[in-house]
Parts: structure tokens; sequence; C-alpha cells
């Protein structure tokens, strides 16, 4: 009797098992714990139910909750490897840091599939960045790539325009738009030393160059170095920074530029963050380009959402404001800007990574241009695509694309730009 009570009761108990791991593989982890995890007594159901049910809580932004549910599991199914990393996970969410790399790292060691492993390096990637706060972490990497660019110099899409006061002119040469191929070398470093509990200075730098094959004159290398610090208590990030970054064109200095910034960052819960981010910059030009020196002030607001379910979507979005100084009293040189970015990434595998952005800036310019008795006023969109392969733990290859829109109350300031290129990065770690 006891047996048939014992075969009975089996398909009674799996198709809810099934229904709950249904719910949470869908994507629906709040009905799938409204319905079967809400319970606080937990001793009333299977033991089988806590491994979804703490992916469950998990998925929610329970991360507690999740960590006993999934280390109740594994102690009864200690050889089961996907509950482990759902553990790892569970123990990453709620800030364990120490923990979620033993176990990661546990997994790990039991060869995985590769998409697994892909996953798992991602996870420690993040753990290796967190651990910057206690102890010395140090970045590096370099890439390549090529690409076409259809608007290097961005300029007009035709030379003959038209320009108040002036009437009908015929733009230079140098000022029509010029399509070419280019080439792509950049390397950037980065060093996090804790120095106190709570307290880290950092130290970065990178280098990068742009080579186009038919517009050699226009040419960009860019190169420069920050130093920091901060300070983390509680749910609070406070930095202040020191930044020093160099433009060349064709190989002569351009524009230097040398900023301070101070950033608060606010972790709102498990899954969300806000910044405000006051910056001051000066920025100084060489030769003729002189008149364009000018302050910039700018106090930026972000937002970071990461939602805990498939594809793992992550939200990054800002609005900012600024102004620009002229220091030469060449108010047609300066200008306020305000706009606003966003952009949203998407995993669809442990392999992939896909992002979508746009961006805004309005620029309003403080004086009429001489001449033309025009006061400037330009809007600037941007749209952007780019996909991430990860090919083991240190290489990866990404594809980019890039549409810029310029519009402009002056016609010899309008112009589209088509960007796109492949790149491929190796990381030191």
């Amino acid at each position: 009797m006891a047996a048939v009570l014992i075969a009975a009761s089996a398909p009674a108990q799996a198709a809810p098992l099934d229904d709950l791991r249904a719910l949470v593989e869908a994507g629906r982890a709040a009905e799938a714990y409204a319905t079967f995890c809400a319970d606080p007594d937990v001793s009333a159901r299977p033991r089988e139910f806590d491994l979804w049910c703490g992916v469950a809580a998990v998925d929610l932004g329970r991360a507690g909750e999740g960590v006993l549910a999934l280390e109740r599991y594994v102690l009864q199914f200690p050889d089961d490897s996907r509950a482990r990393l759902e553990l790892a996970r569970a123990y990453f969410y709620a800030g364990d840091n120490v923990r979620a790399r033993e176990e990661f790292e546990a997994v790990a060691k039991e060869g995985p599939p590769p998409e697994v492993q892909a996953g798992i390096d991602r996870y420690l990637a993040a753990l290796q960045a967190r651990e910057g706060r206690y102890r010395t972490r140090t970045t590096a990497y370099v890439e390549t790539g090529a690409g076409y660019d259809s608007n290097a110099n961005a300029g007009v899409a035709q030379a003959d325009i038209g320009l108040p006061v002036l009437g009908p002119v015929t733009v230079a040469d140098v000022g029509v738009r010029k399509g070419s191929a280019f080439g792509w070398l950049g390397a950037a470093g980065r060093v996090d030393h804790p120095v106190a509990p709570g307290w880290s200075v950092n130290g970065s730098g990178y280098a990068n160059g742009t080579f186009y094959a038919d517009a050699s004159e226009f040419n960009l290398a860019g190169f420069g170095a920050a130093l920091g610090g901060s300070y983390v208590a509680g749910g609070n990030l406070y930095a202040l920074s020191y930044a020093h970054s160099e433009i060349l064109l064709e190989g002569s200095r351009f524009r230097w530029t040398d900023g301070l910034g101070f950033e608060w960052r606010r972790q709102v819960s498990e899954q969300t963050s806000f910044a405000l981010i006051p910056q001051y910059a000066r920025l100084a030009y060489s030769g003729e380009n002189a008149a364009r020196d000018a302050d910039l002030y700018a106090l930026s607001a972000a937002y970071r959402r990461v939602w805990l379910m498939p594809w793992h979507p992550v939200l990054n979005a800002a609005v900012f404001y600024g102004d620009e100084h002229n220091r030469e009293n060449r108010g047609d040189l300066g200008r306020t800007l305000y706009g606003g970015a966003a952009d949203v990434t998407v995993s669809p595998s442990s392999f992939w990574a896909l992002n979508a952005g746009f961006g805004y800036v309005e620029s309003h310019y403080q004086a009429p241009i001489p001449l033309l008795e025009v006061t400037r006023r330009d809007r600037n969109l941007t749209l952007s695509l780019s996909a991430l392969y990860l090919i083991d733990a240190r290489w990866s290859v990404r594809g980019e694309y890039q549409y810029a829109h310029n519009a402009s109350s002056l016609e010899l300031y309008e112009y589209s730009r088509h960007v796109g290129a492949v790149k491929l990065r190796y990381a030191f770690k």
C-alpha cells in the first residue's frame, strides 16, 4: 500500500515542480514565486523546490532569500553543478564576493560546457572589478580593427551652400565630406589599490589612433591619463579624479584637456543605481584654433538598471547640462549644451552581448558669428549598434555601427555620418 501511495504521489509532485521550473526558465520569476514559493513555511515544500524558488528569488532582487533556499538545496544535492552555479550567482548578487568566487571557480574546475564557462568568466570578471575595493587590481587591453567612415572630416554634403549675408558660397575641399576606410589601434590600462577599509586610489591611461586610407590629413591620435580616489560607505560611493587628455590631428597637437570630476553613486538596490557627476574641464587648442580655448562646467545625472531575467537586460541612461565658456571673449565659439543618452545591453548567450543606444546634444552658442550676424544652434543625434562575441576569457571581437546627424541653424555645420568597424581585443587578466 505504501509503495502504491509513493508511486501515486510522485507525479503529483513532479507536475508542480515542472511548472515552477518552466515559469522560471521563461523569465516569469514573479509568477513562479507567487504561485510556488511565497509560503514562509519552507519546511512544507519538497526540497527540490528550493532550487527554482531560490533562482526566482534572486531574479526578483531577493538575493538573500535566494541564497538560503539554494544553500538548503545544495546541502541535500551537493553534486548538482547547476545548483552550485545558481548559488554562486546568488552570492554574487547578495554581495558575498568571497563565496561567489569560491563557487564559480569550483564549478569551473569540473569542465562545464563552453557556454557555461563563458558565463562564469563574465561573473569572475565582474568580481575582479569589485575586489578592487580591498585588493590591488590591474587590468589592461590592446585592440586593433578596421572599418569605414562615410564622412571622416564631418564635412558638408556638397560644396555649394547658402549663408546669411554672404549668399551662395563654395566650401573649400577640406570642408566637403570625405569617405574613407580606416585602421584602428588602441590600448588602455588601470590600477586600483585599496589603502584603508573603504578607501582606494586608482590610476589609468589610454592611447588610440584612427588612420584613414584616403583621408590621411584627418588621421587622429588620442592619449590620456587619470588619477583618482574613492570611498565606499554602505550603498554610497564617492569618487574624485583628475584627468589629462590630448588629441593629435595628422601628428600635430590639436587639443588638450585638463579636468576634475566628482561622482556620487548610490546603490539603490541590488539591481539599480543612481549617480550625480559634476565636472570641470579646461580646454586648450593650438595655433589658429586657440580662439576656441574654453572652460567647461557640466553636471550629469546617470541611472543604471539590471533585470535578472533571460538575456539579462541592462539599461544605462544619463542627462546632462553644460556651459562651455570661451576664454578669448569669443561668444560665438562659447555655448551652453544639454542632452541625454541611453543604451540597452542584452546577452542572448554567455558568448554574446548586443547593445543599442542613442544620444542627443543641443548646443546654443552665446553670440552671433561675425559677418554673418547669426547665432549658431546645433542639434546632434547619434544612434549606435554593437555586437560583442567572447572568444574566450581574454579574446573578444566586436562589431560596431554608428550614425550621426548634426542639424544646424547654419548650413555650413550640417552633416551626416555613418561609421562601421570590426575590432579584436586581447585583455590582460
